[in-house]
């Protein structure tokens, strides 16, 4: 897989970011070890999980973290991946409640340092915004955890346009480093207003506006569902979609970018999967698309797509 550093960072990342959010919940740890052994083997180091992946099942906690703690500790790998991790998400019992405040940050932090087994999260996301808090007192709040030298870099998961560029001018004026991506919901599938498959109403999704923002500020994303559920695959294949799938992304826009992603698979034999996400690394900002399996076959769409260019005449014809 291709490598590139982060803007603003000295993180060197694979341009495949590998999500975990299925470890414990579609995947076993013996499965998890499996697919995290396949994905370093291909050149991949970027590995994004979050302290409340799993606590969604009844009796669960931090799976996600756990397995790959073990994974780490096992394999000593420590030094072979960059880790990313999320804490304020609210609470699953309690959505209307903001967790994203010193307390509460403090708490997820040091659980998922003792789970992961590090002492030092290399990219730490704020998986919520709290908009009780002014966005300066946010980023004084993770300013003090990179001082205390518990995390390196941290950014915004779910945070709104107006809330992200309020924080960036805030940390520009100041001479501060600050958030060092986002990260929201983006593919090159569109979703159909008020069908997005994971109905948390706190999502936030790229849009026109957002993208012309990332566009001029250069600000890196690290999207998430950045593979649609294999929507465009599927469709080629012939796998028939689920309800869900069918409901968030059955449209005009997509059967258009079928059309072209087939084309495309026609002359060069790139799979529509990985031309979907070359799509996403070909944009005139940096982007990490986070990507997740339930198939090691599946792996080798990321591969093709993290190697994969693709004409200006496609990734600008789609653009949201």
């Amino acid at each position: 897989m291709k490598k590139q550093r982060l803007r603003n960072t000295d993180l060197n990342l694979s341009n495949i970011c590998y999500g975990t959010g299925n470890f414990g919940e579609k995947l076993s740890m013996e499965e998890a070890f499996r697919f995290l052994d396949a994905y370093v083997d291909a050149g991949g180091n970027f590995i994004d999980t979050a302290n409340v992946y799993c606590r969604w099942i009844p009796g669960q906690t931090n799976c996600s973290e756990q397995y790959i703690g073990a994974w780490l500790k096992e394999r000593g790998a420590y030094n072979d991946v960059v880790i990313a991790t999320k804490g304020g998400h609210y609470d699953l019992e309690r959505p209307e409640v903001f967790r994203a405040t010193p307390a509460e940050i403090r708490k997820d932090l040091e659980e998922s340092l003792r789970t992961l087994g590090v002492d030092q999260i290399d990219f730490y996301w704020l998986h919520r915004d709290n908009r009780d808090m002014p966005v300066t007192e946010i980023i004084g709040m993770m300013e003090e955890l990179v001082k205390e030298g518990k995390i390196r870099y941290y950014g915004a998961s779910n945070f709104t346009q107006g809330r992200i560029n309020s924080a960036v001018r805030y940390t520009e004026t100041n001479g501060i480093t600050g958030f060092s991506a986002v990260s929201n919901q983006w593919s090159l599938a569109s979703v159909n207003r008020g069908c997005n498959i994971n109905s948390d109403k706190t999502l936030v999704m790229m849009d026109s506006l957002f993208y012309q923002w990332h566009k001029a500020s250069g600000m890196p994303s690290v999207p998430f569902t950045s593979g649609a559920y294999g929507f465009f695959q599927k469709l080629y294949t012939g796998i028939k979609h689920g309800g869900d799938i069918q409901k968030a992304y059955a449209n005009e826009k997509n059967i258009r970018i079928y059309e072209m992603l087939c084309y495309l698979h026609a002359t060069t034999d790139a799979s529509l999967q990985a031309l979907s996400i070359a799509w996403l690394l070909n944009q005139p900002f940096q982007v990490f698309p986070v990507l997740s399996i339930t198939k090691l076959e599946q792996l080798d769409h990321l591969v093709e797509a993290s190697e994969l260019e693709v004409t200006s005449d496609f990734t600008e014809k789609f653009i949201p």
